[in-house]
């Protein structure tokens, strides 16, 4: 009896002097982790703005595939929010700060005595974007007590954020290679006016040179007060692959012609049928878009008008949109009636 004595005060003063240590043990913490994801910041933002996309990379659902999520009504930006449950229990989180492209605060409820606050910084590097994921609070008793027979928070938390951001990254540049070609068949083009410059350059050159000529014209038409009557386009004048050479004009349509010389021009592009193909996508897979317009072209029954000039139109891009994904190039190639 003697022995079972012993043994309860000996129990009694490892459960007060462990106390004792939870008590006055650190109770705040800051952990955090940064990767560089090769994609534009507004891309990478986007992201991890709207709840709806966590399933696509959130390592909690890699751990726990059975996890059930709730959406409310706003999923992205300030008062944006969600709820889950899996098998380690339920939760959930909102927004409630964000500027876009820079950072997004939330606050993340575990239904446990205290609600740490998670956050994200977006920096512009040069490889693409630096992304910190972090999350700061202070363990009540309890949680202080639980971390302890886990080895730390920190111990605990940081491979899931590492793991996490390896999965945010993947999904990114998954999802920037997206692309598709969307054959429409023979239209009527109406044609018009337009200021032009035109180069020749070598194939590997043209966006380059487009990314130079256009703003000429666009400080022309601004200098002068004329207005734009439609979406920047280019003009094929001439393409060889034997050479490595290509010639085009860069054009901006007007409503109406244009008295004007030096380097910016007026040109006039005659109504005409042609054939449309809608290209969606990165422009480094142009040339695969236009293999599939002129398969499309052929598996249709026409036939390009010999000495024709096909043109592209770039109804979205990277002004609109930083993701390259969703830029979308209109295609016409004339062909005979």
């Amino acid at each position: 009896m003697k022995y079972l004595k012993y043994l309860g005060f000996l129990l009694l003063a490892v459960v007060i002097i462990l106390s004792i240590y939870v008590a006055v043990s650190e109770g705040n913490y800051d952990i955090k982790r940064s990767r560089v994801i090769k994609a534009p910041v507004e891309v990478v933002f986007e992201n991890v703005n709207d709840f709806k996309n966590w399933e696509n990379w959130s390592p909690w659902f890699e751990m726990d595939p059975t996890i059930v999520t709730s959406y409310h009504d706003t999923t992205s930006g300030v008062g944006a929010s969600y709820s889950w449950k899996g098998k380690d229990g339920s939760g959930s989180m909102k927004t409630i700060s964000a500027k876009p492209n820079k950072e997004i605060i939330q606050q993340v409820d575990f239904n446990s005595d205290s609600k740490p606050e998670v956050y994200w910084n977006f920096t512009k590097v040069d490889l693409g974007t630096e992304v910190t994921w972090g999350m700061r609070g202070k363990n009540s008793f309890g949680e202080k007590f639980y971390w302890l027979f886990k080895g730390g928070i920190e111990k605990n938390t940081i491979p899931i954020y590492d793991r996490g951001l390896e999965l945010l990254e993947k999904h990114i540049l998954k999802e920037l290679k997206k692309h598709s070609f969307e054959t429409k068949g023979a239209v009527d083009y109406g044609g018009g006016f337009y200021l032009y410059q035109t180069v020749s350059c070598k194939i590997q050159d043209i966006e380059n040179k487009m990314n130079e000529m256009f703003p000429v014209i666009e400080a022309y038409m601004a200098k002068n007060n004329i207005a734009a009557s439609g979406k920047p386009f280019t003009l094929n004048h001439k393409w060889d692959e034997v050479n490595n050479t290509a010639m085009f004009s860069a054009c901006i349509p007007v409503k109406e012609r244009v008295i004007n010389t030096g380097d910016v021009l007026t040109g006039y592009l005659k109504p005409q049928k042609t054939f449309k193909t809608i290209f969606k996508g990165d422009y480094k897979f142009a040339n695969d878009a236009w293999e599939a317009a002129y398969n499309g072209l052929a598996a249709q029954g026409f036939s390009e008008i010999v000495g024709a000039e096909p043109f592209e139109i770039y109804t979205v891009g990277p002004r609109e949109t930083a993701n390259p994904a969703k830029w979308i190039t209109e295609i016409y190639i004339p062909i005979a009636h």
